[in-house]
């Protein structure tokens, strides 16, 4: 893929081999010269990938700009927001009881979204990919815990959940 993103000249094309690379700071600056809504995504995406959750949130705040309404990038953000949520809840703990720190020194350089040397590029099929296997891709390429992942999903959903009971509530009240 390294060789791929030097040979195109598309930015698309540059950006989703420098992703499919792991080189997600490099990805997101390349999908920033995509216009419209899914160069917006994949920017968020990448900067999602390399631990940049507020500059995930922003290009995924573009993206919605392009096209509202739009689930997967909702459901990316919503996903970033709260992993920096976490993050910056974490790193608050430490500030506190360790004096003056930097809140990524606990943070793993796998959760940072630097390659360590245990990382394998990612094997995908050859040609056209399609959005269930690039899906799958992004997955296993997801450089944070499986804990924290699931954290964040699952503070996510019950945020859904709520947000929904309290519309029900609202809508009762006007009834």
């Amino acid at each position: 893929f390294a060789e791929a993103a030097q040979v195109y000249g598309d930015p698309w094309r540059i950006g989703v081999a420098q992703y499919r690379n792991g080189d997600f700071e490099a990805a997101a600056k390349t999908f920033a010269r995509v216009p419209g809504a899914d160069g917006a995504f994949n920017q968020g995406n990448a900067w999602l990938m390399h631990g940049q959750y507020g500059t995930a949130i922003s290009s995924y705040d573009r993206a919605l700009g392009f096209q509202p309404g739009r689930k997967d990038a909702e459901d990316n953000k919503a996903i970033a927001i709260a992993r920096k949520a976490m993050l910056d809840a974490s790193g608050k703990d430490r500030d506190q009881s360790q004096g003056d720190t930097d809140p990524a020194d606990g943070i793993g350089e796998e959760q940072k979204g630097k390659k360590t040397s245990d990382d394998a590029p990612v094997e995908i099929a050859e040609g056209e990919v399609n959005d269930e296997q690039l899906r799958a891709t992004w997955l296993r390429r997801v450089q944070t815990t499986p804990g924290d992942f699931l954290r964040a999903k699952f503070a996510w959903q019950a945020a859904q959940v709520e947000q929904k009971e309290a519309k029900k509530a609202k809508e009762g009240e006007t009834q």
